[in-house]
């Protein structure tokens, strides 16, 4: 006797539905932004029909709200993964959000591209980042390393956004343009220039440019 396969369950189900629902959704807008998202695009690109993106999402407004939400709590959830273990007011801290930054950035780019570049033709507002793109975070380290004597006492949001910036920066330069050999990093001998590797070199100028005087 052939015992039958047991269906999954209703939730199970829903969840691998969502999931497929939510991927297309997201691949869509890392592509093409909010114009490319609509409920016959997503359908086809899921897999599934439109009737049945209709029962777990009311609209397009929902699917765009649902990735987004999700992207942002990835990459958040990556910055205090980083920093959990790590001296508070230390370097170190600041250097991992900025490692995590990084590797968020190019193990996830579909939802780096949709937390950071517009998906429409008008430039995103600071205040409607996705939780100001983990602004809040590194601004509160760069306080506690601040009051620790770790850097020199500057305006907090200046030193969080000229750091914010130079990570960013590497970010999209690497992910935009092919620079492997083009120039040569600190004599290491390595073709593959990578974010990671261009962060790691120029580490030391940053640190030793913010250390406090004398």
């Amino acid at each position: 006797m052939i015992t039958p396969t047991p269906s999954l369950p209703p939730f199970n189900r829903t969840h691998r539905t969502q999931d497929l629902i939510l991927g297309g959704v997201r691949s869509l807008l890392a592509t093409g932004g909010m114009e490319a998202v609509s409920m016959r695009a997503v359908a086809e690109r899921s897999g599934l029909t439109a009737g049945a993106i209709y029962k777990h999402f009311k609209d397009k407004q929902a699917l765009i709200d649902t990735v987004v939400e999700m992207a942002f709590h990835n990459f958040e959830l990556s910055l205090f993964k980083a920093i959990a273990s790590l001296p508070v007011g230390s370097f170190e801290r600041l250097a991992a959000l900025g490692e995590s930054y990084i590797r968020f950035a190019e193990e996830h780019q579909e939802e780096f591209k949709i937390l950071f570049m517009p998906l429409v033709t008008a430039r995103k507002r600071f205040r409607d980042l996705p939780g100001q793109g983990g602004y809040p975070i590194l601004r509160r380290c760069v306080v506690e390393a601040i009051e620790a004597g770790t850097l020199r006492n500057e305006d907090p949001d200046l030193v969080s956004l000229f750091l914010w910036t130079r990570v960013h920066g590497i970010v999209m330069l690497l992910l935009a343009c092919d620079l492997d050999g083009a120039i040569s990093l600190g004599g290491s001998g390595e073709e593959l220039i990578s974010p990671a590797m261009l962060f790691r070199e120029t580490r030391n100028l940053l640190i030793e440019g913010l250390k406090p005087n004398g």
